[in-house]
């Protein structure tokens, strides 16, 4: 035949179990792998690729972001997490994303030239006159 035990809890009992469980769930994300990241950002067009002066490098979905010197060079004002996500972006140059991973801690980014030309007007010899009234 089997007995059984019932053990009761005080409350303080429960009070240290509950605040056992939040340390240990709160030190957990606290140890969340932290990444600073930086490196060198370049173009490459047919001929070659060289350093970009003034690309913008921001955080999807957050307003953290920064921009690449003379030298293609930049350090992200924040360390990031594994798993964020950062855009590189330029005009004239495709975007690029790069998701954050633990040895990302100093990229070399070479963004590719984009293929679209702009548009511009056709050209013709008729003068611009105002639809608008009284001109």
């Amino acid at each position: 035949m089997k007995t059984s035990t019932t053990v009761k809890m005080t409350t303080s009992t429960k009070i240290l179990i509950t605040l056992f469980f939040i340390s240990f769930l709160g030190t957990s994300t606290i140890n969340a792998q932290k990444v600073e990241v930086k490196g060198v950002v370049k173009g490459k067009t047919e001929e070659k690729a060289e350093p970009l002066n003034g690309v913008n490098i921001y955080l999807k979905d957050k307003s953290v972001y920064t921009s690449s010197n003379r030298k293609g060079e930049f350090t992200f004002p924040k360390t990031l997490n594994v798993g964020d996500v950062i855009y590189f972006s330029y005009l004239g140059y495709l975007k690029q994303k790069v998701t954050i991973t633990k040895n990302s801690t100093n990229l070399t980014i070479v963004l590719k030239e984009d293929d679209n030309e702009m548009l511009g007007a056709v050209g013709t010899n008729k003068r611009f006159s105002s639809k608008r009234k009284g001109q």
